[in-house]
């Protein structure tokens, strides 16, 4: 039985006492637990990007931290002492953690006693060198480009005088061939695809054609339709030159006709009478005293804002505020019910017309640079359609209307050969080929690409981004090998100096490859192999491009002096140095694009959030001519671990409340901002991904911590709990990748995906490395850890995690707030010797308050029976659909369930195998399964009396 003082915490585990009459009852559990795998992904300064690594299957945890460069990075610092022979600052070079999460994760992960820690690096970019080298070839292929089309082009519209057309005039632009056959008709909305926008000014009204839109030397034949005025003439001393008041709306006289002229440059002006005296149209301050028109909505200011077409259309004149002022100062009569006023204009009346007139399309010859200089007696030029070649003529005297003309450059001259194609000769848009012989290099620059082993300054880095003598990492060297026997310098020495946090020993320098000892090594594409294949490279990664993999080795240019990483041969000076991109700022990291980066994140950034957030989810792009498919077009690292099985996975590079930017257009400026965008969460990203693995590959959840609190003061702890526990925060539905669209059920519901996703608030516990000493972090690793050693049936809840301390406590009142909010909190605990411990306050999952799974328990013992069903179906695949093996598939799932209930996973279960007809056909089986887990213990009711004797 309970009571308010009981439930004052409702949402807390616990044990609550009662005094009343009853039993004390208590409760033990034993923890025989086994450890499930955990996958982390974070950053770090070396290693693999976007593969999952087990660190069990690499040698354990040194070998881990080894491979993605520990949790120490070297920086240079001040002494404080000047060196007395120079005059400078003295520097020395320590050891200071760096931003990766990977490794440090990692232990705070093993610490739980876990044995089975995979790690996944998410991002970085290699750094990078070009090796040049030489070769000779005979025969290539250079694709063009695609064939243009018109050049832009205007056309004035032959019109009536006094012709007026809008924006929609014309009807249809067709494409004509030289015998009128109607190549293509463009109507409607179509149009504005093919012109750039219609001139309606009246007399000067002419069509902007677009270019690349029409075949040169077709006709095109454009369908206008116009209006035609026919004006008339009203005086003031005409009956209908009289104005009528009306009397609704008093400041505002009508006439007889509406549709009043504009046409000012032809004389067509108004003149207003009140009582017989003139009014000018503006008064001294430039302010107008009338208008045409009884009012039009898009004037926002009737004393300044230009007369409008609407407003001539109306006929009629409305006086402004402006003339009232004049009236209040005596200058002009009041507008009463028996003032006069009449006024000159010119009113028309249309007539619908229209007119087809026809234009030749104009074009531009096409100029194209060769790559290589041709033999002229075998030159080929042709365009692709519909999968066949078109071959085009030449121009010569016995030619006149071929349809290339070639320019060779002069004997000597560094210029290009330049192949002319005459306008017109080719459909839009084809692409266009040059087939030759040369005697020039027939590869395109051919090269050895050589990159850092993995992602990371470490192989090409900068210390200081304004000194480019500051180079740090991997250098690459290519010298002649002259040797007395052969002094021709044919053969070459390819050197790869190594930094030296990559040096094995102190003899490890360099890894040095000879050309003439290399047996069966002949190209660059084999040699490429072979140096990424070395045991002793862990320094670099080498690559060939397409269409250089078979120049001999030996072509490989001398590069004179060790190039670093980072640096590229500029063709102006023939001189290697590093790569700059000026239309970036100079602390911009891709300002020196071929340098390494360790691929770190900024939480404060909603730029850089952005990015973390499109490298875990991937980018998508809307398919061209579709209002709403989507396709990726850059894979994430969860749309490559949706077939990756893994029991747990921490997100440990951003918080689940950590604000994600989204690109924006300033209308103003036209330049794209950064602005928050409250539909995307990390939480929720993680959940679903949880959610989509688990159905397709294997049972998976997701940990992920809230952000740690600014300040942690009592204010600031309790204003943060609010802002957490807020309507709507820390709810997580299924959504569409590519939109962000919410997913709905059958019942227009959207689908709630908590119970894939542990969210943990804290507090932030401290803990201690032999290596970066003591520190404070978030929460999910170790709680993530204590879950993969503890049994499905067995609860978080209470549960001890190895930290030293919290950064600060929480109330009764606070934790009671952050589990009805489904968060997971630690609290501290003194143990009967007096010593303290840290434990779990509430084994939640982020799941809906209405949701089944609110239990981290009831997940996991259903992820448990799930599993154990696959492992006993397992063996039934490809066997005979028939009822012998029906039978003997449940008695292998019946006697596993048994088991689970034993041990006390279960407290009971039903199951059933189904298979019909044209089920068995196709060979599908269903396994229906109702479980009634065994429910964790998080309350303990004790009830106490007293007596006088037993």
């Amino acid at each position: 039985m309970a009571n308010a003082i009981v439930d004052k915490y409702p949402n807390l585990p616990g044990v609550k006492v009662e005094y009343e009459d009853g039993n004390l009852f208590s409760n033990q559990q034993n923890l025989q637990a086994t450890t499930q795998s955990v996958l982390i992904i974070g950053t770090a300064i070396d290693g693999p990007v976007g593969e999952p690594v087990s660190v069990q299957a690499i040698g354990g945890p040194k070998a881990a931290e080894k491979l993605f460069g520990g949790m120490l990075k070297k920086e240079e610092i001040e002494t404080g002492e000047v060196d007395p022979n120079t005059g400078e600052r003295i520097k020395k070079t320590v050891k200071v953690p760096h931003k990766g999460t990977l490794v440090r994760k990692m232990y705070e992960v093993l610490r739980t006693g876990n044995e089975d820690v995979r790690l996944l690096r998410i991002s970085g970019r290699r750094a990078k060198t070009e090796l040049h080298a030489q070769d000779i070839a005979t025969e290539l292929t250079q694709f063009l480009g695609l064939s243009k089309g018109n050049v832009a082009f205007s056309k004035a519209l032959n019109l009536e005088t006094d012709a007026r057309i809008n924006s929609n005039a014309i009807e249809y632009i067709r494409e004509l061939k030289d015998d009128s056959t109607i190549l293509r008709e463009y109507t409607g909305s179509s149009i504005n695809n093919v012109i750039l926008n219609l001139d309606t000014t009246p007399g000067s009204e002419t069509i902007h054609f677009a270019a690349d839109k029409f075949r040169p030397g077709n006709k095109l034949e454009v369908k206008i339709n116009y209006s035609k005025r026919n004006y008339h003439e009203v005086m003031r001393s005409d009956t209908d030159g009289v104005l009528t008041q009306d009397p609704t709306q008093t400041n505002y006289f009508s006439s007889v006709h509406g549709f009043w002229s504009d046409n000012v440059a032809a004389g067509h002006t108004i003149n207003v009478y009140v009582n017989g005296i003139s009014i000018p149209q503006m008064n001294a301050n430039g302010q107008y005293l009338w208008r045409p028109g009884k009012g039009d909505p898009a004037v926002t200011d009737e004393l300044t804002q230009d007369y409008t077409a609407k407003e001539y259309e109306q006929g009629g004149i409305r006086f402004t505020s402006a003339y009232q002022q004049e009236v209040i100062n005596g200058v002009y009569p009041a507008l009463t019910s028996s003032v006069t006023v009449v006024a000159d204009y010119f009113y028309y009346d249309e007539v619908m017309m229209n007119t087809v007139q026809t234009y030749d399309v104009p074009g531009a010859d096409t100029t194209y640079e060769l790559n290589y200089v041709p033999q002229p007696d075998a030159f080929r030029v042709y365009y692709e359609l519909n999968g066949n070649q078109y071959d085009l003529q030449p121009k010569d005297a016995s030619n006149p209307n071929g349809h290339y003309t070639m320019i060779f450059p002069a004997a000597g001259s560094k210029e290009k050969a330049k192949l002319i194609i005459s306008a017109g000769a080719t459909p839009i848009g084809v692409k266009l080929y040059a087939l030759y012989k040369t005697n020039e290099a027939s590869v395109d620059n051919p090269m050895l690409i050589v990159e850092g082993k993995y992602p990371g300054s470490l192989y090409g880095g900068i210390k200081n981004v304004y000194d480019p003598n500051t180079l740090y990492g991997v250098q690459v060297e290519v010298r002649e090998d002259i040797t007395p026997e052969d002094p021709s310098g044919k053969e070459k020495i390819i050197a790869f100096i190594k930094p030296e946090d990559k040096r094995t020993s102190n003899r490890d320098y360099a890894l040095e490859y000879r050309t003439r000892e290399l047996r069966g090594i002949r190209t660059l594409r084999e040699f490429a192999n072979y140096v990424n294949n070395d045991p002793r490279n862990n320094v670099v990664q080498l690559s060939v491009p397409d269409g250089a993999g078979d120049i001999p080795v030996q072509g490989l240019l001398p590069t004179d002096r060790p190039v670093f990483l980072g640096e590229w041969k500029n063709p102006a000076t023939g001189e290697y140095e590093l790569l700059k991109d000026d239309t970036k700022p100079v602390n911009d990291p891709d300002y020196y694009p071929w340098l390494g980066t360790d691929g770190f994140f900024d939480v404060t950034s909603l730029k850089s959030m952005k990015e973390l957030y499109e490298e875990l989810g991937g980018v998508y792009e809307l398919v061209p001519g579709t209002i709403d498919e989507y396709e990726l077009v850059k894979q994430g690292i969860y749309n490559k671990l949706e077939n990756y099985a893994v029991d747990i996975i921490i997100m440990a590079e951003a918080y689940a409340n950590t604000p994600i930017g989204r690109e924006v257009k300033n209308e103003q400026t036209g330049e794209i901002e950064i602005v928050e965008d409250p539909t995307r969460n990390f939480a929720t990203q993680l959940a679903q991904h949880c959610a989509i693995v688990t159905a397709k590959t294997w049972e998976t959840i997701g940990v992920i911590s809230v952000a740690p609190v600014k300040n942690a003061t009592l204010l600031d702890i309790q204003a943060y709990i609010d802002e957490l526990t807020a309507p709507g925060m820390n709810e997580h539905y299924m959504y569409n990748e590519a939109t962000g669209e919410l997913i709905l059920n059958d019942d227009g519901e959207p689908m709630d995906i908590g119970r894939y996703v542990n969210v943990v608030f804290g507090p932030e516990v401290g803990l201690a490395n032999d290596k970066i000493g003591t520190y404070v972090t978030d929460g999910a690793p170790v709680y993530a850890g204590l879950i993969s050693t503890l049994n499905p049936e067995v609860s978080t809840t209470n549960q001890p995690v190895p930290v030293q301390g919290l950064r600060y406590h929480l109330s009764e009142a606070q934790h009671n707030q952050l589990a009805g909010a489904r968060y997971v909190t630690f609290e501290e605990k003194i143990n009967l010797n007096g010593t303290r411990r840290v434990v779990v306050k509430d084994g939640v999952t982020a799941a809906l308050p209405t949701s089944d799974y609110q239990r981290l328990s009831t997940v996991r013992i259903v992820h448990a029976t799930v599993q154990l069903v696959r492992r006993k179906a397992d063996p039934f695949i490809g066997m005979p659909n028939g009822l012998a093996q029906r039978n003997s598939l449940a008695t292998e799932i019946q006697a596993g369930l048994d088991r689970l209930k034993e041990l006390g996973v279960l407290q009971d279960f039903r199951f059933s195998i189904f298979t019909s007809a044209k089920e068995r056909v196709i060979g599908n089986a269903f396994i229906t399964l109702e479980l009634v887990p065994q429910f964790e213990t998080r309350k303990i009711f004790a009830s106490v009396s007293l007596r006088a004797s037993l």
